[in-house]
């Protein structure tokens, strides 16, 4: 701070905190229907955090100028404001509040140099070792840091649109939540990383649909939304054990897929098993061990050894879940023709125990004693040998957690994929589908509707939401008024935001079995490692930034993915990254 106003102002502000405290504008004051409040969990925050002001903001009785930086910290149990040289004691709690500025100009925060605006009030707590920092943002503004992370800002208008209203649904049926916040800015709630005009699409879909909600009965509705349902729409009390009413019914959805993008994984068992293999080793292993039963009660042996699978000859997935009309199966069936080798009964062991020089005993007198033979060596046992079962076996084999594990068939880690049978000529395709809860819309749905068949967003909220209606609402919030030029005090250098760092384009699309990983569960300001081997002693290969799209080429043991970027394979942490959608 420099000249006499700014220490004139510091100084008031000072004696405010020693004989008032802060003055703080409540929150009851400010509590408008189209506000929300979002804890900032992205930042990880301990105990320190910047914050360039680009817009115009107040802090107590003390006001900012466009461009001002504050470094904000905790000690001795209380928050500490930084600001050109100077320190500010403020107790456990700070709110920066905006105010209102020029029209087009921005009016937000960046915060440790992260490139997205944060456009709100930011209140700031402390539990006397890490700051908390809470976002009170108008909920228009808050769907563009929402929508294009969501859904991506790449994806159809009318789709994107569709994605504004429900997620606007599902903030403001949150708001006034009891506690600091009503919302938390990951997938816990709904994904927010901030205003980035690049997200132009994104921008354009909120303001296509500003105050549009969905309701049900006069009340907000709960506008649960997915990556990928799998062909149907889920019930929400197969998920969370309740229902919301029945404007979500459970429905089949060909548009998600017919998606080329929805995430499926296959895996084909072979008809005629080379070398007896119908999958994996372990899966053939498996499948003999089911045989076992029956086969022992046909008189075979029933070890796996003593088994040969000649071929596969029927799979089927049955018995729903979720009642009759749920697509989500529990069992695979498989038909069997196999060889095995026969059990030796009791009387076949009888006869191997009578001895070949036995002698009939009115031969008995006949041998001199002195002749008796010297008996020769008795041959090992021969292994039975294999014969054809007569008929095919049937075996029953549960799909989660077993068949869904040994054929790499996993999404979700909840048991709730959709997984289907083709048959081919020379396999059976076992495809599993289905990425998140599967109730109310599908991302990826929506997305074929309106690229593929042109519908509009009222059309596709109609598809995933039969019984809601919708209904335009007054969202705007009003800002205090834009503060005096002179109460401000000099600004400083202007701030600009960190560049974002490049990221490399992904130019090739994943295998028939393969998906494509974001690295987006590091700081915005952060980077990962890609490694050469799966181990954190191994080389770095590069770093990757947030956001960064890779090639997933397989699942390692202990939490690492193999991956590709480019002409680059490497490996990195499973923790760091998440299937795209």
């Amino acid at each position: 701070m420099s000249g006499k106003k700014g220490r004139a102002a510091l100084a008031i502000l000072c004696a405010a905190v020693l004989v008032f405290g802060l003055f703080w504008i409540p929150l009851s004051a400010r509590a408008e229907q189209g506000l929300v409040r979002v804890l900032l969990t992205k930042l990880n925050l301990t105990d320190r955090l910047t914050a360039a002001l680009d817009g115009c903001y107040s802090l107590g009785d003390l006001s900012f100028q466009r461009g001002a930086k504050l470094l904000i910290s905790c000690a001795s149990g209380k928050i500490i404001v930084y600001y050109e040289g100077m320190a500010l004691s403020a107790d456990r709690e700070i709110v920066l509040v905006r105010h209102q500025t020029e029209e087009g100009k921005e009016n937000g925060l960046r915060l440790n140099g992260d490139y997205a605006l944060y456009c709100g009030d930011l209140h700031i707590t402390t539990d006397g070792h890490t700051l908390t920092p809470v976002l009170h943002i108008p909920v228009e503004e808050y769907l563009l840091g929402v929508v294009p992370y969501e859904m991506s800002d790449s994806f159809p208008l009318e789709a994107l649109k569709a994605q504004a209203v429900a997620a606007r649904t599902y903030a403001l049926r949150k708001a006034g939540s009891p506690g600091d916040y009503d919302l938390v800015d990951n997938t816990n709630d709904q994904v927010f990383r901030g205003y980035s005009a690049a997200n132009k699409q994104a921008v354009l879909a909120v303001a296509q649909t500003e105050g549009v909600c969905g309701y049900f009965n006069g009340a907000l509705a709960n506008c649960y939304y997915t990556a990928s349902n799998g062909g149907q729409v889920e019930l929400p009390q197969y998920v969370w054990g309740k229902s919301d009413g029945d404007y979500i019914t459970r429905h089949e959805d060909p548009y998600d897929v017919e998606n080329p993008e929805s995430i499926v994984k296959k895996a084909s068992l072979s008809k005629h098993p080379k070398d007896g293999l119908v999958y994996s080793q372990a899966f053939t292993d498996a499948l003999k061990m089911l045989m076992a039963e029956p086969l022992l009660s046909m008189g075979y042996t029933g070890n796996a050894e003593d088994i040969r699978i000649d071929s596969l000859e029927g799979a089927e997935v049955h018995t729903p879940k979720y009642g009759a009309d749920s697509l989500v199966m529990t069992m695979l069936r498989l038909t069997v023709c196999a060889q095995a080798r026969r059990a030796i009964t009791q009387a076949a062991k009888d006869d191997e125990d009578v001895s070949m020089f036995q002698i009939a005993p009115e031969l008995q007198t006949a041998v001199p004693t002195s002749a008796s033979p010297e008996p020769t060596a008795t041959p090992a046992p021969q292994p039975a040998a294999f014969v054809p079962v007569p008929e095919p076996i049937v075996v029953e084999m549960t799909l989660f957690p077993m068949a869904k594990s040994m054929l790499g068939l996993s999404i979700n880690s909840s048991m709730n994929e959709i997984i289907t049978v083709e048959e081919t000529a020379d396999v059976f395709v076992i495809a599993a589908r289905r990425y998140g809860h599967g109730v109310g819309m599908s991302q990826r749905g929506a997305q074929w509707q309106a690229g593929k068949y042109e519908w509009d967003y009222e059309k596709i909220l109609r598809f995933y939401y039969p019984g809601m209606e919708l209904r335009k609402i007054d969202t705007s919030v009003k800002l205090p008024p834009a503060i005096a030029a002179e109460y401000l005090t000099t600004p400083g250098p202007a701030a600009t935001p960190t560049p974002r760092p490049t990221l490399i384009p992904l130019l090739e699309q994943p295998g028939e079995e393969g998906y494509v990983l974001t690295v987006n569960q590091i700081g915005v300001n952060s980077y990962l490692n890609l490694r050469s081997m799966p181990s954190t002693d191994s080389d770095v290969l590069r770093q990757l930034y947030y956001g960064q799209q890779l090639i997933a080429l397989e699942n390692q043991p202990e939490g690492w993915y193999k991956v590709r970027i480019g002409d680059l394979e490497g490996y990195v942490m499973e923790q760091f990254v998440e299937q795209s959608k």
